[in-house]
């Protein structure tokens, strides 16, 4: 294919992407109905990445529609949405996402906003979904490129913007792979936000002519609810505890963090550790690293009954971070001491955390580095140096405290910047 690529007009290869799409319909059909047999699918997600709704779409107002694809993404929407319909009232929006996590956690949210799944990018499905939405407008969110979408919108005249765009090294030199086809297909973007300068670098060389460095969207996060009940209920129980959050952990990193806890988690008996794992599925598996070094804990699902001498909390529940960082006195950021790129870790400084992430933060470089800069955060190489900054964090109160307040800080002056540039993106 790489080859195929290379030797082929670049128009073609767009047209035979596109093509090749709508002959592997039948086969990616069964490859979704396998996933609905398996619970990767449901009804709902099944029918409307296919374009296919149960009711009828009536719409008198133009239409935005923000594609959002995961967790992180649709947050950034939901940010985007809000500032759209504050200074468009005579626009709707239209929300897509692609995961169940995701799809659920915006229905929970009770937005005022129509939400439903992406359509699959295969070009019967999009013109389809096109057909049927009308959108005047497609923002996608952070680092989504699809080919036969772009194609399409570009073919209607709908003007493509990408938000909050990033694009990590690997991510570039794959697209560089096959760069004639690239540079035909990223031109298709008529206008690029972009995060960090790597990521400005690395669209432009990829052919997207209109680039905008601007600071990132997720700044102008708002405060996260959380139950209140439910925090009552926590606090009660944890009032007297140290508490350590660690969240959207990636497979392997638990079992690095907790043999590095373990020795404080045994010896320091104030301490006590929440780990929410960036997929609930996988509970399980750290259950039973929990188990083999004999470290007691409790399921989030069972906590309040069974929460005696407890040291780990362990959650199998989905969308209740807030109420964990309300908790917390430190969150330590998943996916930051395996090479995988960290997670955001703005929504922890509406609640007075101390912020330690490890030495992979590539997805979030931009927010880290200025973290550093600010003293509104620590970095930390390994389970070693893990253990020696909990444990300074954990006996100097004023550090702590410092660190939160500079973090919010910079979130606030982030968040000013953010607004006076996002004006000039929606005009």
């Amino acid at each position: 294919m790489k080859n195929f690529l290379k030797i082929c007009p670049i128009r073609m290869t767009i047209k035979i992407y596109k093509l090749i799409s709508n002959l592997l319909i039948i086969p990616i059909i069964i490859f979704f109905i396998l996933r609905f047999c398996i619970g990767k699918e449901n009804f709902k997600s099944l029918t409307q990445k296919f374009s296919i709704y149960k009711y009828k779409i009536k719409r008198k107002k133009k239409l935005v529609w923000i594609n959002a694809v995961s967790i992180g993404e649709s947050k950034v929407g939901i940010t985007i949405a809000d500032k759209i319909k504050s200074k468009y009232p005579n626009y709707d929006v239209l929300l897509t996402t692609s995961t169940i996590s995701s799809y659920k956690l915006l229905i929970s949210m009770n937005l005022n906003l129509t939400v439903i799944y992406a359509p699959i990018d295969i070009s019967i499905i999009v013109n389809r979904f096109i057909d049927l939405w009308k959108p005047s407008i497609a923002i996608f969110v952070e680092s989504e490129i699809w080919p036969s979408t772009f194609s399409i919108l570009k073919d209607r005249k709908i003007k493509l913007k990408i938000l909050n765009a990033r694009m990590s090294e690997n991510s570039f030199n794959k697209w560089y792979q096959f760069n004639s086809f690239s540079k035909e297909l990223f031109k298709l973007i008529d206008e690029c936000y972009v995060q960090d300068k790597y990521s400005e670098s690395r669209y432009s060389k990829l052919g997207v002519k209109t680039i905008l460095r601007i600071p990132n969207i997720k700044f102008l996060t708002k405060k996260p609810a959380f139950s209140k009940l439910e925090f009552s209920k926590f606090n009660t129980i944890l009032k007297e505890k140290f508490v350590i959050t660690i969240f959207s952990t990636h497979e392997g990193e638990e079992k690095m963090i907790i043999e590095s806890l373990d020795y404080l988690i045994t010896n320091k008996k104030n301490l006590f550790i929440i780990i929410i794992p960036r997929h609930i599925k996988r509970t399980h598996s750290i259950e039973k690293i929990l188990r083999k070094r004999k470290i007691s804990y409790a399921l989030r699902s069972k906590f309040i009954k069974y929460s005696k001498n407890k040291k780990v909390l362990l959650v199998d529940s989905f969308g209740e971070l807030p109420l964990f960082f309300k908790l917390s006195k430190i969150a330590i950021v998943g996916g930051s001491f395996l090479n995988k790129g960290g997670q955001n870790p703005i929504e922890a400084s509406f609640f007075n955390c101390s912020v330690i992430f490890g030495p992979f933060m590539s997805n979030f470089s931009d927010i880290s580095k200025k973290m550093l800069d600010y003293d509104a955060g620590f970095q930390v190489n390994d389970r070693n140096e893990l253990n020696k900054k909990i444990l300074l964090l954990s006996n100097n109160t004023k550090l702590r405290i410092k660190t939160s307040k500079n973090f919010k800080k910079l979130c606030n002056n982030q968040n000013l910047l953010s607004s006076k540039v996002f004006n000039k993106i929606l005009d």
